[in-house]
């Protein structure tokens, strides 16, 4: 009974070998390398029996029908040549197509193939050889037999409107994982049947994309439409700015699409941001700056198409055409509107975001220091610099990271990863796909095609893929006289990760191995916390790493930002520019950017709402209550996050102007964070508008 189940599994897994390869590779992985290879010899043996029956059934009737020789040396010869023959080259096959890890794969293709060239050559022998050979490839891999029975079930659905999800898993797709040729046809099939059940047809796609890989072309090319016809429908900006909503399936094919395709999407990614930031805009005056950014990205992604080769370009083409169309009116409209209304104080102020480089805009004011100090520090590349940018929350350490490849020389090239984004620590497959993609990404914008591999190819050994990538790119680098800056933002993020076990310890050996061995390589990370506050040894790992400290504005640099952030700011303030007034708003947050930047936000939206363009100690009033809403995670944040309840107790004593005594290492601490400071002697708030938020909230 154990030997027939024995038998019967074997029969089955050689099933799997012939027409569901992947799967039968991926069912053995567990095994050890021992047990691998007795599976193997046993199949091989199996299929050699398998051979040599079927051929000398089909012998014994070309022997009695048409007088065909029997000699069972020759059937037993050559069947085992062409079983030998087929395992070998599906084994080379294999290896070279890379689709599972492993000779097993390879394996699995050898023996399906070695069945069809055992029959074939021990029914003729060696006398045909070469016909025997191209007639077992044909029906091994190309399977050209499929062919009709696709054609039947797509047609069936394309004109007759039958059933097409029934019809399209009773087709050959479904069948069999191993099919070489691309089946015709296949991505308008998919494309019905999206028509039919969106959802369920993406569903499709994705099955054909990630189980079918030699007809990943066919889903690319569906998807790829799809996604044009949904976009060329769009008949308004609110549209544009959910198209990156709308398409959120695109992050699942990544790896199956085209590079064109992938850099279509990326654009249209950003089109849709620039679309979303023009929707919230506060003013007219936001509105107009931002749908002039929205307009700019939209001609220079039709420039693009314009030069893309292949499909992508001109079926693309259309739709950003109608986009610039939408955007051309949506102008016109603003434009004739501002002409009948109260000419509002332009609103460039920002904040929850970095500040990103734009010509007209001095939001990124000052920082002039540390840029020399990162400067000073790269200039000594021999010693491969380990850069630690450290500031508390919302003190402008993203800015200075966006803004930093502007500032710095031709030769460095900067490589911006965020530590925040779930997509970066979701796994260690996740993070070293970002890194490469990062840094490819930088790369392009410098003029230099460096293509990073796909997801899959980090799922199995992800540092080891990332180790022969940097290998690669360092050749170019070298070559270009380059050096990659890699700037990790907000690195807590990564030991949150590992501590969550979804990161490994590796990610920080990665790091170290980097720093060490990476001659073109140079690692800048920036937090809120120092190393010593996070539970892991990151100075095991960050060798020698300079510390950079960044602090709040000075107070001409924030004089600057409240004053005279943009050309043609139409703000006034009583008392000029070096009032009490202005320096109401320089007291009250201390020259913290983000607090300065809110406060400037709420007040410009006041007085536009007053119809008035000169701001009084009333107004500064009137913004810091709106402020203290509006800024309110940010508060929240350092009571509840940061603050022990020691903490808390202390700093409830100094809103309520009583002394603090003892709780030294409470006191440090609170100082170390920067929410106090000591004056001559005396504890106050480093930040006027954090006591207000406490004695407001509690």
């Amino acid at each position: 009974m154990k030997i027939t189940n024995d038998i019967k599994i074997s029969i089955y897994q050689i099933y799997q070998c012939i027409f569901k390869p992947i799967t039968f590779t991926e069912s053995i992985e567990h095994l050890d390398k021992k047990s691998k290879m007795k599976l193997i010899l046993k199949l091989s043996f199996l299929s050699f029996i398998i051979s040599i029956v079927i051929v000398g059934i089909i012998r014994a009737i070309l022997m009695f029908s048409f007088g065909y020789p029997f000699d069972w040396f020759k059937i037993l010869y050559y069947t085992l040549y062409g079983i030998t023959l087929g395992i070998v080259c599906g084994i080379a096959l294999g290896i070279a197509l890379g689709i599972a890890p492993g000779s097993a794969f390879g394996t699995a293709l050898g023996i399906g193939w070695g069945i069809v060239c055992g029959i074939a050559f021990g029914i003729v022998g060696c006398i045909v050889w070469g016909i025997v050979w191209g007639i077992a490839f044909l029906f091994s891999y190309f399977r050209v037999f499929y062919i009709l029975p696709h054609m039947i079930q797509y047609l069936r659905v394309r004109f007759f409107k039958q059933k097409p999800f029934r019809l399209f898993r009773n087709s050959p797709i479904y069948w069999d994982e191993l099919i070489l040729m691309p089946l015709p046809f296949l991505s308008n099939f998919l494309v019905t049947l999206t028509k039919a059940n969106r959802e369920e047809g993406l569903s499709e796609i994705e099955f054909v994309s990630s189980k079918r890989p030699f007809q990943r072309k066919a889903a690319s090319s569906a998807l790829s439409e799809i996604t044009i016809k949904d976009m060329g429908r769009f008949k308004s900006i609110e549209e544009i700015a959910d198209a990156s909503g709308n398409v959120p399936f695109l992050y699942t094919f990544e790896s199956s699409l085209s590079r064109e395709f992938g850099t279509a999407g990326r654009n249209i990614e950003d089109i849709s941001t620039d679309a979303k930031s023009y929707l919230e805009s506060s003013s007219n005056y936001n509105k107009l700056r931002n749908l002039n950014v929205l307009g700019r990205d939209v001609d220079k992604f039709k420039e693009t198409l314009i030069a893309t080769k292949g499909p992508v370009g001109y079926k693309f083409l259309p739709v950003a055409e109608t986009w610039s169309q939408i955007i051309k009116e949506e102008t016109n409209k603003l434009t004739e509107l501002k002409k009948d209304t109260y000419e509002e104080i332009p609103n460039p102020y920002i904040f929850g975001n970095p500040v990103r480089p734009e010509e007209k805009s001095r939001l990124f004011v000052g920082r002039q220091d540390i840029i020399r100090e990162i400067e000073s520090n790269l200039a000594n590349i021999s010693q491969n610099p380990t850069l630690f940018l450290h500031g508390r929350r919302r003190v402008g350490k993203s800015s200075v990271l966006i803004n930093l490849p502007r500032f710095l020389g031709k030769r460095y090239v900067s490589a911006y990863i965020d530590c925040q984004d779930p997509r970066t620590t979701e796994g260690p497959a996740s993070f070293c796909y970002t890194l490469s993609k990062s840094i490819s990404n930088s790369l392009k914008d410098r003029g230099f095609s460096i293509e990073y591999p796909l997801f899959e190819a980090f799922q199995k050994n992800p540092f080891t893929i990332l180790g022969n990538w940097f290998d690669k790119t360092e050749k170019t680098l070298e070559t270009e006289n380059k050096l990659i800056l890699l700037a990790l933002d907000e690195y807590e993020k990564l030991e949150e990760s590992i501590l969550r076990g979804n990161l490994s310890i590796e990610i920080l050996d990665q790091l170290r191995n980097i720093i060490q061995h990476r001659k073109h390589f140079v690692v800048l990370i920036t937090g809120s916390k120092e190393l010593n506050e996070l539970e892991l040894n990151w100075s095991d790992y960050l060798i020698s790493a300079k510390t950079i400290k960044l602090g709040y504005l000075s107070r001409d640099e924030a004089r600057i930002l409240i004053t005279n952030p943009i050309d043609d700011f139409s703000l006034n303030y009583e008392g000029g520019e070096n009032g009490e007034v202005v320096n109401k708003i320089i007291d009250v947050t201390s020259c913290q950017p983000y607090l300065v930047q809110a406060l400037c936000f709420d007040l410009v939206n006041y007085l536009n709402t007053q119809h008035r363009k000169e701001a009084q100690m009333a107004d500064i009033d009137a913004a810091i209550e709106k402020v203290l809403i509006s800024a309110d995670t940010y508060f929240y944040y350092i009571w509840n996050s940061e603050c022990s309840e020691k903490e808390k107790e202390l700093l409830k004593r100094l809103v309520s102007n009583l002394p603090l005594k003892g709780d030294e290492e409470e006191i440090n601490s609170l100082m170390r964070k920067e929410i106090i400071e000591n004056v001559n002697g005396n504890f106050r708030f480093k930040v006027e508008l954090m006591k207000k938020w406490i004695e407001k909230n509690n």
